[in-house]
């Protein structure tokens, strides 16, 4: 089966038309695209949402931008969110007060693609504050589980994607056993 899926972040000087990482195996293909602002995040999923089959928002954007991005695309395109369980909030906050502190944080989005390999789909982008976001491919959800397990003493927030829902996310959740928070992919629709 064909499938064109797009993950779209927030990133300080971020061009929305270019391509942070993509992963491509069979028919499928899953990109990553940043845009400098939110505002921007609506002009690039009202220009997807006709030519893919799946929109995935960055936790940072938080409910308001997803309403707002849902009424853009309406029922043209599934658009979902990463949001955080009761067992991450209070680590997600402490996330979100350090990061906007100014200290140097390291991410890692982890992206369930079928045929994705952990060592070879996998990049590392230097974000603009000094800190870094890690994306890396994985097959399935065990071995989203291991790679979670791996990183969670090196970065500080874990966002999944492509595996939607909270049964998705409890294997990398009991993975990394509270030393991070992680967040998943939930669909208002």
């Amino acid at each position: 089966m064909t499938e064109n899926r797009v993950i779209i972040l927030e990133q300080a000087g971020a061009d929305p038309q270019t391509d942070l990482f993509t992963i491509e195996h069979g028919d499928a293909r899953t990109s990553v695209r940043a845009v400098a602002e939110p505002a921007q995040m609506l002009d690039l999923v009202s220009d997807l949402a006709e030519g893919v089959d799946r929109l995935e928002l960055c936790g940072a954007f938080g409910a308001v931008w997803h309403a707002r991005a849902r009424e853009i695309v309406g029922d043209r395109v599934p658009l979902g969110a990463v949001y955080y369980g009761f067992e991450s909030l209070a680590d997600v906050a402490a996330y979100k007060a350090r990061f906007e502190a100014g200290e140097v944080l390291a991410d890692a989005f982890l992206i369930v693609h079928e045929g994705a390999g952990p060592q070879v789909d996998r990049v590392t982008a230097e974000r603009a504050d000094g800190g870094t976001t890690t994306f890396i491919g994985v097959p399935d959800l065990a071995a989203a589980a291991e790679v979670a397990a791996k990183m969670a003493g090196e970065v500080q927030l874990i966002e999944l994607y492509g595996a939607p829902g909270p049964e998705s996310a409890e294997p990398v959740i009991e993975a990394v056993a509270g030393a991070v928070p992680v967040g998943f992919s939930a669909y208002s629709r």
